[in-house]
């Protein structure tokens, strides 16, 4: 177990889940992760695009839901059921990107090829889509990230229209701010967004390198990060979440981490990634690979595999204090627990 203790706050490296798999037991590019009621983690995957002979024939494989129960300790998770497929009919997805719950946990869904955003009920059965290709009210280009309010009105990345779009449960627009640019309440291609306690929104400005905090109503009130590979310097944000004390965790896509600032703004730490034992599900495969086994105990040096590499998504359970990663290309989910007390070790003279 990994221990991180900074301004107070202490953070152990808890467990991993998922592995490589097209369907079932893993993820095929996790981009986005919710958590449901009690131990219900949703998956969002984005699934690989293909081309095959015939060059008109789109195909893919992996785009779905995935729904588990994780637990709290290594071993506990469980598949329960997935949905969605790659397609353009109804209920099924091309570019998955984002994804959120409602106050009765329906789940929507944008699909950045599509224009619009899908819904199901909590058990993956199809209810309604909207939204359409375009520049106008409630038409998207490119919709990526979603939140959704209190009152189940729903925030919209419209990532290559740069802004941010809000509209009823059922699509009915309602506002939107944002234009391509790099000044306070604008933006360049914009992907994961949040909402916190008071609604403020939380939107990762991924061309500019930042993440912006506007009102419930769009007015800019905070930024947070700029470009670099430093302390609190952003390379391509992709996601941000919001914990119940304020502190903001960021998805610092291209520096292969997640920075941690407090509600002001100020850096406080950086999660690398920590999955030094191999999740159950990927222990299972290799388990029956004896060559894999022997090969994996010739390395001297594990460490890159640990890391997390690009990860898209980020999310915190406020039920039981932890955060959950996307750590997107290694097919997994990296878990850390916020410990509300700790003692540390006593130290003698």
């Amino acid at each position: 177990m990994v221990t991180q203790l900074v301004a107070g706050r202490t953070f152990d490296y808890s467990h991993s889940i998922g592995r490589g798999a097209p369907s079932g037991e893993g993820f095929t590019v996790a981009v986005d992760v919710a958590m449901g009621a009690g131990d219900i983690v949703y998956v969002l995957n984005r699934g690989y695009e293909f081309v095959p002979t015939v060059a008109w024939n789109r195909a893919g494989r992996g785009a779905r839901v995935g729904i588990f129960s994780v637990g709290t300790e290594a071993g506990d998770e469980q598949f329960i059921s997935e949905f969605g497929k790659y397609g353009d009919a109804r209920g099924e997805f091309i570019w998955p990107a984002g994804m959120a719950l409602d106050s009765q946990t329906n789940i929507y869904v944008s699909d950045e090829w599509l224009n619009r955003v899908s819904v199901f009920d909590k058990d993956g059965n199809f209810l309604n889509d909207w939204g359409s290709q375009g520049e106008g009210n409630g038409e998207f280009s490119g919709p990526s990230g979603i939140a959704i309010d209190a009152q189940d009105d729903v925030y919209v990345v419209d990532s290559r229209n740069h802004r941010i779009q809000k509209l009823t449960k059922d699509g009915k627009y309602l506002l939107s701010w944002g234009k391509l640019g790099s000044g306070e309440g604008e933006f360049d291609s914009p992907w994961g967004i949040t909402l916190d306690n008071d609604g403020n929104v939380y939107v990762a400005d991924h061309k500019n390198n930042r993440v912006q905090k506007f009102s419930p109503d769009g007015h800019f009130l905070a930024q947070f990060g700029s470009y670099g590979t430093g302390r609190g310097e952003l390379n391509r944000p992709s996601a941000v979440t919001v914990d119940p004390d304020g502190d903001v965790y960021i998805c610092d896509w291209a520096n292969d981490r997640v920075q941690l600032f407090n509600s002001e703004g100020k850096f406080l730490t950086s999660f690398t990634g920590d999955a030094q034992e191999l999740t159950k599900w990927a222990q299972a495969i290799v388990g029956t690979n004896p060559g894999a086994v022997k090969r994996r105990r010739e390395v001297k040096n594990m460490e890159i595999e640990w890391r997390l590499s690009m990860p898209t998504g980020v999310t915190f359970d406020t039920a039981k204090n932890r955060l959950f990663i996307a750590d997107t290309q290694r097919n997994r989910l990296q878990i850390y627990d916020k410990l509300k007390e700790y003692a540390g070790p006593q130290r003698n003279l």
